[in-house]
């Protein structure tokens, strides 16, 4: 039991020297900074929370060794969604003061407002949910190509979920997903 334990260690290892993308696929960026490469087996699935940082273009993809057969992949953004909540209701017992026909205070000899009783309120007291919703922005089952490219506005985590399609008979690979950067601003160091 620890030789195969160990065996699939190895492998894990070696998934990141196996050639899984073409060139072409992998086109002009940079992919040493957030790629992951793992050994899986069918049925598995595996999910990697990525940065992209403003103003750089990125190009996102999986490849895997052909024994492994489908592996399909989803690319969620997370959005925060806020909510206005009652948090509770008071009553609250106020000074009502006397105004003229024309809503404006009366005041007396003193130029105070004159009272005129009391009245009892509801003070609503409000507070803010918050809930984080993924957003599916690319799916490889259905896109028409076999990357994601994207250059964000601002700053933002995305999260990549891969899964492996299971079959009768258990068969272990490696996958490799490649995040790709490329500088869009000429400012920026580039290796």
């Amino acid at each position: 039991m620890a030789l195969l334990l160990a065996s699939g260690a190895a492998m894990g290892q070696n998934c990141s020297k196996k050639k899984l993308a073409s060139n072409e696929l992998k086109g002009k960026y940079d992919y040493r900074g957030q790629s992951m490469f793992k050994s899986m087996a069918s049925g598995d699935s595996a999910t990697l929370n990525v940065v992209l940082y403003s103003k750089q273009n990125y190009r996102l993809f999986v490849a895997s060794e052909q024994k492994l057969g489908n592996v399909n992949y989803q690319i969620y953004v997370p959005r925060k969604k806020f909510t206005r909540v009652v948090k509770g209701v008071k009553q609250k017992t106020i000074q009502v003061y006397k105004k003229d026909p024309m809503g404006f205070y009366l005041y007396d000899s003193d130029g105070e407002k004159i009272p005129d009783g009391f009245e009892v309120v509801q003070d609503t007291i409000w507070t803010r949910e918050t809930t984080s919703i993924n957003d599916l922005v690319f799916d490889s089952r259905t896109a028409g190509q076999p990357y994601w490219e994207a250059t964000p506005g601002k700053t933002q985590n995305i999260t990549i979920r891969v899964s492996v399609e299971k079959t009768a008979k258990k068969v272990d690979g490696c996958i490799g997903v490649y995040v790709g950067c490329e500088y869009s601003n000429s400012s920026q160091f580039i290796r």
